[in-house]
Parts: structure tokens; sequence; C-alpha cells
């Protein structure tokens, strides 16, 4: 800007600079950046003045062929405009949607069916949802470069105050309002802090050892409060967490975004990435062979049938009677015996029955009553398949995988650096956690259940994912129209 205001200090011909300016700013959508562009035509126009002056033209007939030259100013501003313009990405937005509409269709069919009578709380979860992925898309990526340090402070100075509350919550548990430290709000930060960790890590890519330094300090912090604040109900959320900021970390190495030579780079990740599992490892108070064998090998250590190894065994045995098409074929006695669970354990005694059998009629047993107790949150996929069929559920699948595989697209046609990164982040962490969930869904549950993103219910689970996919889809946008200054900050005339 500095060179404009000179510019109007000067006289003679460059009355006709001003015109000229204004013209190619018309034709540029995107307001912010006019000035910057305008600036950056009048110091290309004055140095061909300066060419034009130096072999021998008068002054005013030097900026009049400098202008000429230029050309017609609308037809730049129209390059121009083509260059600078924000992008729009209208299947990605599209299939977004479609997804939360699968969750609001599903929510409130469960609480129909359930006759909960509280539908509309989780109708409007999801319209909270969708206005937060509306603010995202339209000043998320702005927004989170801009105030990336603050954000970093923010999520651990709100864990740390979690933390606090753990301990005031052990010496006074009967007091129900120090009840805070929700694993819901846990997991949402460990997840939503993915992205600002990594702008931390890019913002000091110049510097040889200070992203890595960076990445470890503050993942480990994280997972370590994270981890004794809610014990193995987070376990998920600490693998996303790590997985996410280490695959994103060694993606910014092969692509040449840090300084320093790649094989000492690569020493430093693994070396980061050590440190941190260890944290993991040693904060994580749970038994690693007992959670291994609830994934792989559940019948070793099912105890009862309120055991999470029993629910996936039951998924599993359903799973293999699933029709292609309609609900899974079950006789009156397997109905019984599924919801009687006598089909698994030999010993369960008359009480047992009893009880089970003073809220069901034995002839109107439904599929409902024999999946485990909380499949609308944990077994929306498998529900999906024993309740409609193998079919329509690889339909409904398909929707998630188009929708993933535009996100990834998406992510590739990133252009800016930054902007790369941070996509690449909040994209992973969506599929990461649509992996675990699927792998739940087919009998090979790890730690507790996470989130499916954009289609469980739940205030945390909607948000938290709403906000990841809203920024994937604003650094896109605003792909064209910033650049990064000296310290990688996003600036844009405003």
């Amino acid at each position: 800007m500095n060179i404009l205001r000179n510019m109007e200090q000067q006289p003679g011909a460059f009355e006709g600079m001003d015109p000229f300016l204004e013209d190619v700013a018309e034709q540029i959508q995107y307001k912010p950046v006019r000035d910057e562009i305008k600036s950056e035509l009048a110091a290309h126009i004055e140095d061909r003045k300066a060419e034009y002056a130096g072999q021998g033209l008068e002054y005013d007939k030097a900026w009049e062929k400098a202008l000429e030259d230029m050309g017609d100013a609308v037809e730049i501003g129209v390059r121009l405009n083509e260059a600078h313009r924000l992008q729009r990405n209208q299947t990605v937005v599209a299939l977004v949607m479609a997804l939360a509409s699968i969750g609001i269709i599903g929510n409130i069919r469960l609480m129909l069916v359930e006759n909960l009578g509280i539908w509309f709380s989780g109708l409007f979860y999801f319209l909270c949802g969708i206005t937060i992925f509306a603010i995202m898309y339209y000043n998320g990526y702005q927004r989170l470069v801009k105030n990336i340090k603050k954000i970093n402070i923010i999520i651990l100075a709100v864990l740390g105050v979690y933390l606090g509350l753990f301990f005031v919550q052990r010496q006074l548990y009967s007091v129900f309002s120090f009840r805070l430290t929700s694993m819901s709000i846990v997991f949402a930060l460990e997840l939503l802090s993915i992205p600002a960790v990594l702008g931390m890590a890019y913002l000091n890519r110049n510097k040889r050892y200070r992203p890595f330094l960076l990445v470890t300090a503050l993942t480990a912090a994280i997972v370590s409060i994270a981890a004794w604040l809610t014990g193995s109900y987070t376990l998920v959320s600490h693998l996303v967490l790590i997985i996410a900021v280490y695959a994103a970390l060694l993606y910014m190495i092969v692509k040449g975004m840090l300084a320093g030579k790649p094989g000492r780079q690569v020493g430093w990740w693994i070396l980061s990435l050590g440190t941190v599992a260890a944290v993991f490892v040693l904060s994580f108070p749970g038994n690693w062979k007992y959670e291994l064998e609830q994934c792989f090998y559940p019948e070793k250590i099912v105890s009862d049938y309120w055991d999470d190894a029993y629910n996936s065994i039951l998924i599993k045995d359903l799973l293999g009677k699933a029709v292609p098409v309609g609900t899974v074929p079950l006789s009156r006695e397997e109905r019984m015996g599924y919801y009687t669970d006598a089909w698994y354990f030999d010993d369960l005694d008359e009480f047992h029955y009893e009880y089970k059998m003073q809220f069901k009629d034995e002839n109107n047993i439904m599929l409902e009553d024999i999946l485990p107790q909380h499949y609308q949150n944990n077994y929306r996929i498998t529900y999906w398949i024993l309740k409609y069929g193998w079919l329509p559920a690889v339909v409904l699948l398909g929707i998630i995988l188009a929708a993933y595989g535009m996100l990834v697209r998406m992510v590739s046609k990133v252009k800016n650096k930054m902007g790369k990164i941070l996509a690449f982040s909040c994209v992973l962490t969506l599929i990461l956690q649509t992996v675990f969930y699927f792998m739940g869904n087919m009998g090979y549950q790890f730690g507790w259940f996470c989130n499916f993103p954009f289609i469980s219910e739940g205030f945390c689970s909607i948000i938290t994912n709403m906000i990841l996919v809203g920024l994937a889809c604003s650094a896109y946008r605003y792909d064209r129209v910033v650049k990064e200054g000296k310290k990688g900050y996003m600036v844009s005339s405003t």
C-alpha cells in the first residue's frame, strides 16, 4: 500500500492510474484482496514506466505507455478474479449434510420408537452442529491460523482446570457439582487439539528442532492429562491424537516443509513419537493384555452378559446370520435365547431368567431387545445391517465412503502448505474415528467406543466433528485468496 500512496503524490499522467486500478479491482469478488492486488499492479506499472523513462520517453508519455501495455482493465480483473476467488466445494458440503441427515433421521426414529419423548433435544444438537459447520466453513481457517498459539494455551488451560477438578472430585466425590470432568468433553478437547498442535509445528518449521520439541511437549501433556482424567474411557481418542499428529508430521517431512536434512528429521520424528508413546503407555492405567484380548479374542475374557467382550461375541454371531435385504431372520426360540443370553451362557440361574422376562413377552421379542444395551450409540452400522440387510447398509456406507473420498480429494487440491496440513489432520482425525467405530461394529472393539462422525448423537460428538470438517473445508475455501507471511501466518488485505 505504500507504493500506492507514493504514486498518489506524483503529478502528471498518473491521474489515469486510479480509474484503471479501480476497474481491475471491481472484477475481483473477494474484497479483502483487492488492495493487495492493486498495490502489486501499481508496482508493476511503475517498473514499466521507469523502463520507458530510462529509454528517453517524457514522464507523461512513459506513464501512458506503461498503462497501455497492461491491456484492458476489465479483462485483467476477470483473470485475477479467477486466480484469487474463493473456492466452493458443493459436493463435499452436500455429502456432509447428507451424513448429518442420516444422524438426524436415526435419532428421531430412536426417540419415537422407544417413546422417550425427547427427540427434539437430539435434533437441536444436530442443528447446532450444522450451524457450527457453517461458521467454521466461512471463518474457521482464518481464525485458527491467526490465533493458533492462543488456542493451544486455552486447550491446555481447560485440561489443567479439569485436572484440578478431578483432584477436588476425589476429595468431594459426593458433591455432584464437581463432577465436571466429563469424558466427552475431554475426548472433544483431544481431537480439537490435533490441528492446533500441527499448526504450532508449522509456524516453527524454519527452526531445525523446535517443531519436534513442540509436538512432543504438547502431545505428551495432552495425552497424560486426559489419561489421568478419564482413565481408559478415552483410550481411542489418545490413539487418534497420536496417529493423526505423527502421520501429519511425517507428511510435512516427506513434502519438505521442515528445515533440516530429511534423515535427521526422520530421526527426530522417531524420537518424538517414541517419547509420546512411552508417556501414553505409562499414563494409561489399564491392562493392555485385556484390551487386546477384548478386541481380538473376546471369548477368552468374557465373564457375563454385561461385558463389552460379550457384546462383540453377540455381534459377530448375529452378523453371520444377516441377509442381503431385510431384517435378520430369527426364530422365536433364537430370539428368546439371545434375549436371555442362554444361547452363550449355560449357567444362567432362574433369577436371571425371571428378571429378564418381567420386561418382555417371549412371543414379542424384537431385534432391538437382543442387541447390546447402547446399540443406538455404539452399533449404528451393525444395526443397519441386521435391520435392513447387507445391501442397504452398503449403500449407507457408500455415502460415508464417498464423503471421505471427496474430503481426501479436496485436501489434495489445497496449495497453501499450512492449509493443507490443517485440512489433512482434520480429515485424518475423522477417518480414524470411523475406522475404530467400524472395527467395534464388526466385533473388534478396542477400548471404549469412539464417535461415529456426523451420525452419532451427543452434543460434544456432533460439535467436535463439525468443527473439524468445517475447518478442512475452510482451508480449501480460502486457498486461493490468502498467502503466508514470513512467520507462516495467513495474511491478506482487510
